[in-house]
């Protein structure tokens, strides 16, 4: 059984989808929790490797600064030189943005909630994706990416899917999102929700009720998506 090694940096980033379609695609995960101190793969790991995906959100805004952080930096640098295949969701694909040369700044205030993607250009990862798809999204923070990377979506000219390399994409949203994991969330902090979201935790609550089935299966044609642009399988 091929292994995909996945980074989740705390409680509130778990695979959640992501892990259940890699499941059932019979790869086997090895899950770094870097809140738990696991190390990182490194290097010479890489290339052993079927995949790395990285997840995690939300995130505090010293999160530049935290050595762990450093470290996976550089290891995305490593799997983009050795053109392992990367899916980078969420402070994931800050990471991974930063990674590649890129650069990532604070917004002005927190977006959270399901938004619309407008695509900039289409690639195997985003083959076969409703053209404008409701996704959910809690950005605190945009990628600014270099002139080397390929934008292929963003939501109201921030970046939500790119690509560097052939094999490697940051995800800005969070298509690995289940209810539980929504909960969780939601639970963690209805005050800032309450404040962020325009009609409150209800109405969040509501229209995510309504958008679950499609953010699955949008989540599963990603996912699949991967496997094949990546070449996840011939590893």
């Amino acid at each position: 059984m091929r292994t995909i090694a996945i980074v989740q940096h705390d409680a509130l980033g778990p695979p959640a989808l992501i892990g259940e379609y890699l499941r059932d695609a019979r790869f086997g995960l090895d899950i770094r929790r870097l809140d738990w101190d696991d190390p990182l793969p490194d290097a010479a790991e890489l290339d052993g490797l079927a995949a790395l995906v990285t997840i995690g959100e939300p995130a505090s805004a010293d999160e530049e600064g935290r050595a762990v952080l450093a470290a996976e930096r550089t290891l995305l640098a490593a799997a983009l030189a050795r053109e392992v295949p990367v899916l980078a969701v969420g402070l994931g694909a800050r990471q991974l943005c930063l990674a590649g040369g890129g650069d990532v700044y604070a917004r002005a205030g927190l977006t959270l909630g399901w938004e619309p993607l407008e695509f900039a250009a289409r690639d195997g990862f985003v083959w076969d994706v409703h053209p404008r798809p409701l996704v959910f999204s809690w950005r605190a923070f945009v990628c600014r990416l270099p002139d080397d990377a390929l934008l292929l979506a963003d939501t109201a000219a921030e970046p939500q899917i790119f690509r560097f390399g052939e094999v490697a994409w940051g995800v800005a949203f969070h298509p690995e999102v289940d209810k539980d994991l929504l909960r969780l969330w939601f639970e963690t902090d209805p005050a800032l929700i309450e404040a962020t979201y325009p009609g409150g935790l209800k109405k969040l609550g509501k229209m995510s009720r309504r958008e679950m089935l499609r953010s699955a299966m949008l989540c599963g044609q990603l996912m699949a998506n991967f496997l094949t642009a990546g070449r996840v399988r011939e590893r």
